[in-house]
């Protein structure tokens, strides 16, 4: 074989395997499209029968293993049947380990899923309260908060903050909170709902003030208007659920 043709072949090799990269990266692409219509899905699934999960065992056993295959998780059922379920002595301790990190893994998927709903605030009890929904053993109030420690230290979440009323918020979006916004807030948190009167009279504010903080809070859907509520103008807070 002449040097012209040794050049000919390791073009025609080289062109060869071009093809073939161009193929695998086509067929990768194709892979992550069908993950992402599959997610997709699952959201939507988790909208329709999300309730029936709940409250049907038998059937949510049977979904957690199809979950499982697929690498997703649905409402109501176990988040992994292989997540630890309780911390080691060290892992007391320590408030770090396997379990906290999945512990957190978990309440990102539930904040993330929750977002739209509750504006990324949501009480600590709430919180617990979907952990355990997920979990075959119960986990603590004390352990879901060394979690979310953790993951405010890795600068994923901002973190837990006492209202003033004494309850336990959990900010699971980057946002930073005003004054006006942590008062309406606590002014909330008993009952998941005030109006503009009500602030108003509480904290002495004027309507304009109270109005803009409200509109503040609204705009990123941390605050929903009632509309079934026929004297004036109440908000109701879907992440402040009055369980603590």
């Amino acid at each position: 074989m002449g040097l012209w043709e040794i050049e000919k072949q390791m073009e025609m090799d080289a062109a060869y395997k071009k093809k073939r990269v161009e193929l695998m990266l086509k067929e990768l692409e194709h892979m992550l499209q069908a993950i992402s219509e599959l997610r997709g899905k699952a959201d939507a699934f988790e909208q329709t029968y999300g309730e029936v999960l709940e409250v049907t065992p038998e059937y949510s056993e049977k979904a957690a293993a199809i979950a499982h295959e697929l690498g997703i998780t649905l409402p109501g059922i176990p988040f992994s049947e292989d997540m630890k379920e309780k911390p080691g002595l060290v892992e007391r301790l320590t408030g770090r380990g396997r379990f906290y990190d999945e512990l957190g893994l978990q309440i990102l998927d539930i904040a993330k899923r929750r977002r739209d709903a509750t504006g990324g605030i949501m009480t600590l009890a709430e919180i617990v309260l979907l952990v355990n929904k997920q979990r075959r053993t119960s986990v603590s109030q004390v352990n879901v908060a060394k979690a979310l420690q953790n993951l405010a230290n890795a600068k994923l979440i901002p973190g837990i903050r006492k209202l003033p009323s004494g309850i336990r918020i959990v900010e699971l979006v980057p946002r930073e909170l005003t004054n006006d916004q942590v008062a309406i807030l606590s002014l909330a948190s008993r009952t998941g709902y005030t109006t503009l009167e009500d602030i108003m009279t509480q904290t002495g504010w004027n309507r304009e003030r109270a109005d803009a903080a409200l509109n503040s809070l609204e705009s990123v859907g941390a605050a929903k208007v009632d509309k079934s509520y026929v004297h004036g103008k109440r908000y109701f807070f879907p992440g402040l659920n009055p369980t603590e």
